[in-house]
Order: structure tokens, then C-alpha cells, then sequence
């Protein structure tokens, strides 16, 4: 029976410190044999040390490959900067001249004895014949290997820069800008340069300022490519049965190199949808943009509430300050209703006062003119003078005058002195006598009542004699004429059918008759 022996676990350590490895060995050669098309089987002589350190184009030139030994199937697969000593993409002519004269040294057919139709040969000078022209070097360059993958847009925040960065760095190889042939415009409005950062703006990281952000997507806004795509346009052509080198007829040359500049151009229409595709989903990515828009939405939404409120609080005060006046308005048309009514009220006390006044000088002074003792010479000239001065007086000044007669008490038996303030009135207000010349006029107004009196005692003791004849007269006239008439009207009748009597003689001995029939009764 078999003995199991156990073995102990291995002891590792708790942090595995990381180390820089060296790839070596036959196995690693090959592989980067292969990834560089230089041939399909290899050894390590083959291959030195720089290619596997740097890569393809990355070596200085000093370990160049050995075009001699590489199949003709590689060697078309080598790129024009291989074929001269891995010669960097960024070389500069003078690069490329050393390099075309190193490489002469070793393929030339004095040198290999392969002569005059050598193809490794004939590919060093078609490589330097591309490369030391500008624009057929551009061109080459264009139709080299390149990524043109961009990313999909749906990158999470953490993982923006990490994936953008290399994209346009890589990108950055076809920036027109950069391009050491680009002519410069002349002319007096471009001979001030701008002084700013050289090169384009970095894509920066999750800090950096957003001026620069800006800045970054400006540039890439603006971005236009060398990149020409003459070379891919004519394969594209030649892939459609056109050989643009085997044409003979010139019209038929010249519609091959239409078309080509056509699917070139389309070419470059693509090129540019695709950087422009690039700019956008990088800037819907971008987390600091993301974070801008919404700090802008945000001050947008604070600016509108805060826009919002102040219209709801400028409605508030409108509405209150409308209500108020409303109130005030109200108070006030109160206020103003109950003026006017106290005020009317007013006026109708004033007009009812003024009323009594005028009725109350009316009685005084037609008792008064009916005792005989006045100035007047008829009713209607009392009556013009009465109604002269309640026209123009007021109701204290009418009272004033009602008071000479005695007031309410004197409709009776009347003050005589209240004739004589009538007539010094009426003659002030008339004639804009003086208070002499009013003086005057009651003495005269004195005198003459002094007279009347007098006459008014004679008339007294000639009244008596009245004959049967003038009674009858009288009672007749008192007949045909109705107290419904105007009395003026009716005496004036009543005493012109009356023989040798006035209308005031009639209107004494009609009163002391009625006083006779009251007697008796």
C-alpha cells in the first residue's frame, strides 16, 4: 500500500511587490516577426534587441532590417519608413535623405550585383521618391494603418478620460495645425501672430478649469485634417476595373482622375463626420460639462422661481394695494355721500328757513299796508318791494327785517318802523345809496307815512259817509266779482263800479262791515 506524504502550503507573502519583465526568446521574436510583416519564419539574428524594445518605426536606424533577406511577400507588406531604416513618421527630409543615402550604400546594384531591376532596390528609391515629396508623402501617410475607432458615448463618468484622452491624442496626428508644411497666410492683417500656449489644449482631467474645457472643445471644434485620401480613392477606382497607369486616352484619363478626387473628396467627408462625432459624444460624456449644464440649469430655474415670485409678490402688493384703495374709496364716496346729504339737508333747512323768513315779511308787511300807515301806494308796489328784497337777502337778513315789524307777534298790529327799514333797504340795494343818504330816505319815508296818516284820518271821517247808492255799488261789485280772483284784480273792479271811491276806501268799508256782521252775531 502506497504512502501519502502531505505537503505543507506555500508561504506567500502578504503584498507581491510588481517587477518590469524582459521579453526574450525565439518564441517572442517570432511574434513580433510576425506583428511587423517582416517575414513569416525568423531566428533571433533576424530580429535585434530595438525591435522588440521599440516597434515598428520606433528604432533609430542604427539596426535597420535586412531588406536582402525578407521574401518578396514581406517586403511589399513593409512600409516606406521601414524600407529606409525605421524611419519615424514625424522624420524630417533631412532624415530622410541620410536615410536614402545609407540605404543606396547597401542595396544599390554596384553593391549587391543584383542589377539595374532589383526590387528591393527599386523599393528603397519608389520609399524615398514618396517620402521627399510633400505632397505625395502626405498622401502616404494618410493611407498608413490607423485606428479610426472612436468610442460608443455610453462611457461612465469615471471612465470619460481614460477612454477620450488616447482617442484625440491619436487624432492629433492629422491636425492640420500641426502640420510642419502648412503654409501661413500673408499678408499686413496676419503679420501679428497671437501670443498664447503652443500646441493644442490638453483634455485636462476631472479639476481642471472649465475655461480651458472650452477652450479644449473650441480647438477640436475647429479641427481640420491633411489627411488626404488620394491614394485610397484610387485604389477604389483601380478595384473598379479603372487603371488610372494604363489609360491611354486623355478623356478617359481625365474621368479616372474625377472620379478619384470624387470618392477622395467623400472620403474626407467622412473623416471630418467622424471627428465631429467625436467631439459631440466626448462632450455629452464629459463630466464637467455634465456638472456646468446643470449648475446652468439650475441658476436658470433659481433665476425663473426667483422671477416667479417677485410677479407673484408685485400681484400680491397690486392686489392689496387695489383692495386698500378699494377701502379707502369707499369710505371716502361714504364719507362724501354723507357730506352731500348733510349738505342737502342743510339746503333744505336753509331753503325751508329762508321759506318762513319771505312768508313771514309778506304778512308783516301786508298787515302793515293794511293799517294804511305806509309809503306804498298800492299792493303792487309793496309787493314789488317785498319781492325785491327776498330775492336778494338771505334768510337772517329777511328775519332782521321781519323783527322791525315786531317778528310772528306783530301780525297783529305791525311796527310801523319795519316800513321805513324796507324802504331804506330797498333804496340800498337799488340805488347804492349811503347809510346818510338811507337816513334821509326814512325820514322823508317818515314824513310822507305822517302825511298819510293824516289823509287816512280824513278818509276815516269821510267813510262814513257813504250814501245807500255807493253800498249798493259796493255790494254789487263784491257780487259779480268772487274772492276766487286776484285781489288786486277784484278791488281794482269792485272800486271802478263804485261812484267817487278809491279801491282802498272799498276795502275799509267792506272790513268794517264784516266787522259790523261779526258783532252781531
Amino acid at each position: 500500500m502506497a504512502t501519502v506524504t502531505k505537503l505543507l502550503a506555500l508561504d506567500w507573502p502578504a503584498e507581491i511587490p510588481t517587477v518590469t519583465v524582459q521579453c526574450v526568446g525565439q518564441t517572442f521574436v517570432e511574434l513580433e516577426a510576425r506583428r511587423q510583416g517582416i517575414k513569416e519564419e525568423v531566428n533571433v539574428t533576424d530580429i535585434t534587441e530595438e525591435h522588440c524594445q521599440n516597434g515598428t518605426n520606433g528604432s533609430n536606424g542604427n539596426d535597420a532590417i535586412n531588406l536582402l533577406k525578407v521574401s518578396t511577400k514581406k517586403l511589399k507588406k513593409l512600409t516606406y519608413y521601414d524600407v529606409l531604416g525605421d524611419l519615424p513618421l514625424h522624420a524630417t527630409p533631412e532624415e530622410v535623405k541620410k536615410a536614402y543615402h545609407k540605404a543606396c550604400l547597401v542595396y544599390h546594384p554596384d553593391k549587391t550585383g543584383r542589377g539595374e531591376e532589383d526590387e528591393v532596390f527599386l523599393k528603397v528609391k519608389a520609399a524615398f521618391d514618396t517620402l521627399s515629396d510633400k505632397s505625395k508623402r502626405k498622401a502616404y501617410d494618410s493611407q498608413m494603418p490607423f485606428d479610426d475607432s472612436i468610442p460608443k458615448g455610453n462611457e461612465i463618468a469615471s471612465e470619460f478620460f481614460e477612454v477620450y484622452d488616447p482617442v484625440f491624442e491619436r487624432n492629433l496626428r492629422f491636425d492640420d495645425r500641426l502640420n510642419p508644411d502648412r503654409k501661413e497666410p500673408t499678408g499686413k492683417k496676419n503679420k501679428k501672430k497671437k501670443k498664447g500656449p503652443k500646441g493644442p489644449p490638453p483634455l485636462g482631467n476631472d479639476e481642471t478649469p472649465l475655461d480651458k474645457v472650452h477652450a479644449f472643445y473650441d480647438y477640436w471644434t475647429h479641427f481640420e485634417s491633411w489627411r488626404d485620401f488620394s491614394l485610397q480613392a484610387a485604389k477604389l477606382t483601380n478595384n473598379e476595373n479603372f487603371d488610372a497607369d494604363n489609360v491611354d486616352s486623355r478623356y478617359e484619363k481625365r474621368y479616372v482622375q474625377k472620379e478619384i478626387d470624387r470618392k477622395a473628396k467623400a472620403l474626407k467627408r467622412e473623416e471630418m463626420a467622424r471627428i465631429n462625432l467625436l467631439v459631440e459624444r466626448a462632450m455629452a460624456a464629459d463630466p464637467r460639462l455634465k456638472r456646468e449644464k446643470m449648475r446652468v440649469q439650475e441658476e436658470k430655474e433659481n433665476l425663473e422661481r426667483e422671477r416667479r415670485e417677485a410677479k407673484e409678490k408685485l400681484e400680491r402688493e397690486t392686489q392689496e394695494r387695489e383692495k386698500r384703495e378699494a377701502i379707502e374709496k369707499a369710505v371716502r364716496d361714504a364719507r362724501e355721500k354723507e357730506e352731500k346729504a348733510n349738505e342737502k339737508a342743510e339746503r333744505e333747512k336753509n331753503k325751508k328757513v329762508l321759506r318762513k323768513a319771505k312768508a313771514l315779511l309778506r304778512k308783516l308787511c301786508i298787515a302793515a299796508n293794511e293799517s294804511g300807515k305806509t309809503y306804498w301806494s298800492s299792493i303792487d308796489e309793496m309787493y314789488n318791494d317785498v319781492e325785491y328784497l327776498c330775492e336778494q337777502l338771505s334768510a337772517e337778513e329777511l328775519g332782521e327785517i321781519s323783527n322791525s315789524f315786531g317778528g310772528s307777534e306783530g301780525l297783529e298790529n305791525p311796527n310801523l318802523d319795519g316800513v321805513d327799514v324796507v324802504q331804506a333797504k330797498v333804496l340800498s340795494l337799488r340805488e347804492g345809496k349811503s347809510q346818510e343818504e338811507i337816513l334821509t330816505a326814512l325820514k322823508l319815508a317818515q314824513t310822507k307815512r305822517s302825511n298819510n296818516g293824516k289823509t287816512n284820518g280824513n278818509t276815516k271821517n269821510d267813510s262814513v259817509s257813504w250814501t245807500e247808492e255807493q253800498t249798493k255799488q259796493l255790494e254789487q261789485g263784491l257780487a259779480n266779482f268772487p274772492a276766487s280772483m286776484d285781489k288786486n284784480e277784484r278791488w281794482g273792479s269792485i272800486a271802478k263800479g263804485v261812484d267817487g271811491k278809491s279801491k282802498k276806501e272799498c276795502v275799509e268799508q267792506f272790513k268794517r262791515i264784516r266787522e259790523v256782521l261779526k258783532k252781531k252775531k
